[in-house]
């Protein structure tokens, strides 16, 4: 594996390659009808797609060298629960076959009953749930940027502290719609589900490792979904969207190109600064920019009235590639740019978004409906929520001419 220094400093010097491109491409369309040569095109493209996958190599191993050690206090496993985790990992290699190799003892029968739940599957034992939400952790985008709280109900009820209201003197202190309802916002928790396939000469091979294999799978599964549902929506049964808040589309600045972010009399600089300060100072001193790699790929061509380039690359660990001085996110459920889209978002998604966890993953396993290909299907499922709680901690980028 490269190491992280080189990999930021191979993105650093394949920008400035772009950049020199890029700038030729503009001085070829000035004198060729508005078309750089396809040559220079495609050096802007391949070299403009090589940052992002360099980019994305980096943003990984950081995730990983940096993510939250949730067990590191949990105290000592029960003998029960090391009876349900050991029952667990025998049921996932072998189900309850009176056939298999190992068997659950009626202990482990009783233990693993114990973690049943209502769809016929069983709770996750805390080591590997916790392995799957640092996992998840490390490949998610929004989820490290927002508030995470967990509950044990189906609806949360906020019970925040409205945003204080301020009057001088015989000032009268006057109490918004907002105000009223801060107290009252409600997160509807919904089931997200994922399947994975399993060879069943996989299971039983005691060499192979199925739960970090199903760890892996599910973790990357359930990132991509839950940034999906976080930045857009994924439909009226998944958590509400930052883009598909009414509030906060209500708030956008457009680019003033119909399908475009910029064109020769509009440079996207301008609408990007308008977004930048499109929100308080302090929502943007805490603030991201949150856009899809494609998205990402077009503003890192773009310049400010002066020529320069306003994308920067990392150049040190643990600080990501900035746009007006701010970090850069890729959850790739954001649309691209196109008419009438909202592709980029900036904001304070701490302040704004709140994401409610509902305690226990858990995963059935289904044994004959793959039979005939000699697989087996593990579905787990998770239970989490999330909303804007406050839309004036974000501003959103429409491509629209108004």
């Amino acid at each position: 594996m490269a190491d992280i220094k080189e990999l930021r400093e191979e993105v650093v010097k394949t920008f400035e390659t772009l950049k020199e491109y890029n700038d030729k491409a503009i001085k070829e369309a000035e004198t060729r009808n508005g078309e750089a040569t396809a040559e220079t095109r495609a050096i802007v493209d391949t070299t403009n797609s090589a940052i992002t996958e360099l980019k994305t190599r980096i943003d990984e191993i950081e995730k990983r060298a940096n993510r939250p050690h949730y067990n590191s206090e949990r105290p000592e496993q029960s003998a029960e629960e090391v009876l349900q985790t050991r029952a667990f990992e025998k049921w996932i290699r072998y189900g309850f076959s009176e056939d298999a190799p190992q068997t659950l003892t009626a202990d482990e029968k009783r233990a693993l009953a114990g973690t049943s739940d209502a769809d016929g599957g069983f709770l996750i034992p805390p080591t590997f749930e916790s392995g799957i939400i640092m996992a998840a952790y490390d490949m998610a985008e929004l989820r490290p940027l927002c508030q995470v709280g967990t509950t044990g109900r189906d609806l949360v009820v906020l019970g925040a502290l409205s945003k204080p209201t301020v009057a001088w003197g015989r000032q009268s202190i006057a109490i918004t719609a907002q105000d009223l309802s801060t107290g009252g916002e409600r997160i509807q928790i919904y089931d997200c589900r994922a399947l994975t396939l399993i060879s069943n000469n996989t299971l039983d091979d005691a060499e192979a490792n199925i739960v970090s294999e199903m760890t892996a799978a599910f973790s990357r599964a359930m990132a991509e979904a839950e940034d999906d549902a976080f930045a857009a929506a994924a439909g009226d049964d998944s958590p509400q969207g930052v883009v598909a808040n009414s509030a906060v589309l209500a708030r956008y600045v457009y680019s003033g190109v119909t399908a475009a972010l910029s064109d020769a009399t509009h440079n996207g600089f301008d609408v990007i600064t308008e977004a930048y300060y499109g929100v308080k100072k302090v929502y943007r001193r805490n603030g991201t920019w949150a856009m899809n790699s494609n998205t990402e790929e077009v503003v890192r061509k773009l310049k400010d009235g002066n020529g320069n380039y306003y994308w920067s690359p990392s150049v040190a660990a643990g600080t990501p590639a900035t746009i007006l001085g701010r970090p850069v996110v890729n959850p790739e459920g954001l649309p691209d740019i196109g008419a009438n889209a909202y592709p980029i978002v900036f904001g304070d998604f701490m302040s704004g978004y709140k994401i409610r966890d509902r305690a226990g993953l858990s995963v059935k396993r289904l044994d004959e409906r793959y039979a005939e290909y000699d697989q087996t299907a593990f579905v787990i499922k998770k239970r989490v929520g999330g909303k804007v709680t406050l839309a004036e901690a974000f501003c959103p980028i429409k491509i629209a001419t108004s």
